[in-house]
């Protein structure tokens, strides 16, 4: 397992950012990061809703995302932490849907709702939000935001509400606000 270490530069904190692999290989490693940590950005690329794991063709890759925010999020090491969400490739998922690619043959539970980004999205962050609710030890908050990364002005905002996010939740546990 690789392991990315970085700081991410922020006048007066100091946010310790490690970037952990994602195959199934990897997994267990991930254990010794979770100590001692405020927040977990978890990255679920929503636009691979039509892909396999190459590791396991039988598993849809969305499918083994929203598997992984099930296992974080019931998992009781965590369950001070605040969880984050970021439904990435918005802009690939989008073209694919506008190709002519129906979401709900690889998702069945979507049903009839409109093939278009905007509900599919919806769809997800609902979803996410719903096993997040249903599965975590004890009541926190997580944010769930639908992300194109290279899209780097709305990133740029969409990391300052994380940061100012976990910076509350912070102060709220510290009995500060």
């Amino acid at each position: 397992m690789t392991a990315q270490k970085g700081i991410l530069a922020d006048p007066g904190r100091e946010w310790i950012i490690y970037d952990v692999g994602g195959s199934r290989t990897v997994r267990r490693a991930w254990v010794p990061y979770f100590e001692n940590i405020t927040a977990i950005i978890f990255l679920a690329p929503i636009s691979c809703f039509d892909e396999r794991l190459l590791e396991d063709s039988n598993v849809n890759r969305l499918e083994d995302s929203v598997s992984i925010w099930r296992a974080i999020c019931s998992t009781k090491l965590l369950s001070k932490t605040t969880m984050i969400c970021f439904l990435n490739k918005c802009d690939i998922l989008k073209r694919k849907l506008d190709s002519g690619i129906r979401f709900k043959t690889y998702v069945p539970i979507f049903g009839e709702r409109e093939n278009s980004a905007g509900v599919v999205v919806k769809f997800l962050r609902n979803r996410f939000k719903d096993i997040h609710t249903k599965h975590s030890p004890e009541k926190r908050n997580a944010y769930i935001y639908a992300t194109t990364v290279t899209d780097t002005t709305t990133t740029a905002a969409t990391l300052t509400n994380v940061r100012d996010s976990v910076l509350q939740e912070y102060l709220r546990r510290a009995d500060v606000m």
